[in-house]
């Protein structure tokens, strides 16, 4: 509501009270409760009202307001007239009007008025023709405009001051009334829906946003408009990509709206998502078994392969396994192995055990996982199944140890032969011998084939243990 709209109010209001009191005077004459009644609600109105001689101006009743604004005691009051309260140069007007007035009317106009201290201001008086005592009375009623003018300045001055405060939040808010124009927008606001207080003041938001009636901002703002309760949930305002945690609250004259633009918090949330899906797609796409574990080895999150390994062993699915299901035996090595990576230690180990009556290796690794904090709290763990790198080294180990044969039995058993025979080649005159033309063809072949064992034997020093 606007200054002005109070203030049309209040005076609306001052003028059925002068009505309903013009009864008080008629009926303080009378005895009994009802009297005391009417008395209490003349003395207590909290606006200043009082009753005078219709011929004498003098003051017949005042109540406590009267008292209060214009400083005088009861007792000095009802020895003053009401020419006594107001300025000099206003009695001469006051007495003409006081003559022309006609009996019914209510509003006197504005006056000067003046308290026991001198001091003037300015008034709004109500008036009204009544008996008191069987005298001819006249009643009024008396609004300080100064005191309105100041509550005004206060008013406008506190609600600067609000509009300083709404604008300097860095959440948004704006107001709307019962016809959806916005009567308030802040700053923030107009910063994450792109638009100046002056474009949207008094238009209405489904106009101006249209698209946004799309989604649950109509639904819900309608909902705290109409039951008179407060909404509070998250939307996207698809047109600006502005994503809003809303909370609306109903207000007397429609509803005001504070929202936090949360659309990065939204993005880093939809990132978060898409990598946590990469993730399990990486890891879930490997036959290897990867998992992790708590402070209390309770199993935080495993892949694919793992948790189809976990029903293989248990028959049971990873909302219903527990560490009790695992033979304490086989489990021994993990648990022992979670308490040295809790300690900081990263290592790994292999393992061999025995399925369907072949001896399969597996490589485990254990690495700790810190907070923020560098503090452990779990531990990820790697599975891989080694086997066939193992039994293919152990293929390897066996051709080496019968290379290592070959290679003695060439540079002992075959050598030595090839010895003899290039010592006896050396012994025969080749002057003697009706071969005598063989004999150094059959030496330069043993050489030749010498420096053949020799060779082979050079190139599998390596292999031979010592």
């Amino acid at each position: 509501m606007t200054v002005a709209g109070a203030v049309l109010a209040f005076v609306f209001i001052l003028l059925v009270s002068a009505l309903l009191l013009s009864q008080i005077a008629k009926l303080r004459s009378k005895q009994g409760s009802e009297t005391g009644d009417y008395n209490r609600l003349f003395d207590e109105l909290p606006i200043p009202m009082y009753i005078y001689d219709y011929l004498t101006f003098r003051f017949l009743a005042v109540n406590d307001a009267a008292i209060e604004q214009y400083g005088y005691s009861r007792e000095e009051f009802l020895n003053l007239k009401v020419t006594d309260i107001r300025p000099p140069e206003e009695i001469p007007a006051f007495l003409k009007f006081h003559e022309a007035i006609p009996k019914i009317r209510l509003n006197a106009g504005r006056w000067l008025h003046r308290n026991k201290e001198g001091r003037t201001f300015e008034v709004q008086v109500f008036t009204h023709d009544t008996r008191f005592e069987g005298r001819a009375a006249r009643q009024a009623l008396v609004f300080n405009l100064d005191e309105k003018n100041r509550a005004e300045t206060i008013l406008k001055e506190k609600s600067a001051e609000l509009e300083n405060m709404l604008d300097s939040i860095t959440d948004g808010f704006y107001a709307l009334n019962i016809n959806w124009e916005v009567t308030f927008i802040n700053k923030a606001a107009e910063r994450a829906l792109s638009c100046t207080k002056e474009e949207v003041m008094g238009k209405n938001l489904w106009d101006f946003f249209p698209h946004s009636r799309e989604g649950r901002f109509y639904a819900e703002y309608e909902r705290a408009m109409t039951e008179r309760i407060s909404v509070h949930f998250e939307e996207l305002y698809a047109p600006l990509g502005v994503w809003g945690a809303m909370n609306v609250y109903p207000t007397k004259d429609g509803i005001e709206v504070y929202f936090v633009d949360i659309t990065e918090q939204k993005k880093i949330q939809e990132k978060i998502y898409n990598d946590g899906q990469n993730l399990r797609a990486i890891i879930n796409n490997t036959r290897d078994l990867i998992w992790s574990v708590d402070r209390q080895s309770r199993i935080i999150t495993g892949n694919q392969a793992f948790w189809d390994r976990v029903r293989e062993l248990t028959g049971k699915n990873e909302a219903e396994v527990t560490n009790a299901d695992f033979e304490e035996e086989r489990v021994k090595l993990f648990f022992d192995s979670y308490e040295r990576a809790f300690q900081g230690e990263a290592f790994s180990v292999i393992r061999h055990r025995e399925s369907g009556g072949r001896l399969l290796y597996e490589e485990l690794s254990f690495n700790p996982i810190y907070d923020l904090k560098d503090k452990v709290i779990g531990v990820n763990c790697f599975l891989r199944d080694i086997t066939e790198p193992q039994e293919y080294l152990q293929r390897i180990e066996k051709q080496n140890v019968r290379l290592r044969e070959i290679a003695w039995i060439q540079s002992h058993l075959v050598r030595a032969p090839l010895a003899s025979i290039l010592g006896l080649v050396q012994l025969c005159n080749p002057d003697d011998s009706p071969n005598a033309e063989i004999i150094p063809m059959l030496k330069k072949s043993a050489e030749d084939l010498d420096k053949v064992i020799m060779n082979i034997t050079a190139l599998t020093d390596d292999l031979i243990e010592p």
